[in-house]
């Protein structure tokens, strides 16, 4: 699909769409999505750009940068990405989600919205940088999903429409990431849900504390370096890191060593090393990197009237949350969705069998 192509929107992501500059309805003419005001919106490569909806500032021009060369870098699909869903995803009984359309926002090269996307009747997969190049690829069997490029904090969706909302490690490089977080609160339709991963921060002193200071040192030079040099910078901080923290750490668990066994970065034991060296490289590169202890977070929820369903802290806090407002259609989070027994499915069961549209393997 070149520029200039139709984009096939599905009919239940074009009833939540709208201009992000004024908020009115969206329409496609013309290879573009346009509004009653005029406004049009390009159609590029299989996506929706409303990118230029809105004028970027310094840092968030840099974010976008940094991350766009990120994924269209490491733009692949990886086996690994199933054992990292299944804990992103834990604390969700996927199945309830049927029936809701959704939003998976800052998605990257998209690795975490195709677990998503068989669960959701629609999900718009939104990202502000180059990275939608690599979702559009990694996301185009996938009938349900539409890929936009915007700032999550000016989503062209109308507010009150979603019934589910996921940010999976992104509110965290913004400027201000509360801020980020109240956007996306407005989307939530009543009764909606939502789930977050930010990054934390130890309160006590401790092994992370310590790694987190040198990393942040590190941060100081690195954020200004060019992609290609900090990749290499990259890739030798984190065979270090996998020689001297992941091995000595996956061994002691293995031999019940518990002085070894409590060592950091325990996810990446027993995963290929260019896991680390892809998250050494967005650890690295991010001009902006917020962390956060339990009692600076919780305020967030409570101010947006909105319940906290679940919260764990593995390196960054995974918070689920919902909107209490009663509303017909959406199953409470908690209750099996009909037909489903109660049962939570298993990501890594059928992955790839599950790209299809839900609806399409009822033919």
């Amino acid at each position: 699909m070149g520029p200039g192509a139709r984009l096939s929107v599905p009919k239940q992501l074009l009833d939540v769409l709208a201009c992000p500059k004024c908020g009115s309805e969206l329409a496609e003419v013309d290879s573009a999505m346009r509004c009653a005001s005029g406004h049009a919106h390009p159609i590029r490569d299989g996506y929706l750009d409303v990118s230029s909806a809105s004028e970027p500032d310094e840092v968030t021009a840099r974010t976008a940068d940094s991350f766009g060369y990120e994924w269209t870098t490491f733009d692949d699909v990886r086996d690994e990405d199933t054992v990292f869903a299944e804990t992103y995803f834990r604390d969700l009984d996927l199945p309830t989600l049927r029936g809701s359309v959704g939003l998976d926002a800052g998605c990257g090269k998209g690795r975490y919205t195709r677990f998503l996307a068989p669960w959701l009747d629609g999900l718009i997969a939104l990202d502000g940088s180059a990275a939608v190049e690599a979702a559009t690829r990694n996301l185009r069997s996938f009938e349900n999903v539409l890929v936009v490029r915007g700032d999550l904090r000016e989503a062209p969706i109308r507010p009150g429409s979603l019934g589910f909302v996921s940010c999976l490690g992104v509110l965290h490089h913004l400027e201000d990431p509360h801020e980020g977080f109240r956007r996306l609160r407005r989307l939530l339709a009543p009764g909606g849900r939502m789930l977050i991963y930010v990054y934390s921060r130890p309160a006590a002193f401790g092994v992370r504390r310590v790694a987190l200071a040198v990393a942040a040192l590190l941060r100081r030079g690195t954020v200004r370096m060019p992609p290609r040099v900090l990749r290499t910078v990259a890739l030798a901080v984190a065979a270090l890191l996998y020689a001297a923290v992941v091995e000595p750490g996956r061994l002691g668990e293995r031999l019940g060593v518990a002085a070894l066994a409590r060592l950091p970065m325990a996810a990446y034991r027993g995963k290929p090393f260019r896991s680390l060296e892809l998250d050494t490289f967005d650890r690295l590169s991010a001009p902006v990197e917020h962390r956060y202890t339990w009692p600076e977070l919780e305020p967030w929820f409570a101010e947006a009237g909105l319940q906290v369903v679940a919260t764990r802290d593995e390196a960054g806090w995974f918070v689920l949350c919902r909107d209490p407002s009663s509303s017909s259609g959406l199953t409470p989070p908690g209750e099996p969705a009909p037909g489903t027994g109660g049962r939570r499915r298993d990501l890594a069961s059928a992955p790839v069998a599950d790209r299809m549209h839900p609806d399409d393997d009822q033919g």
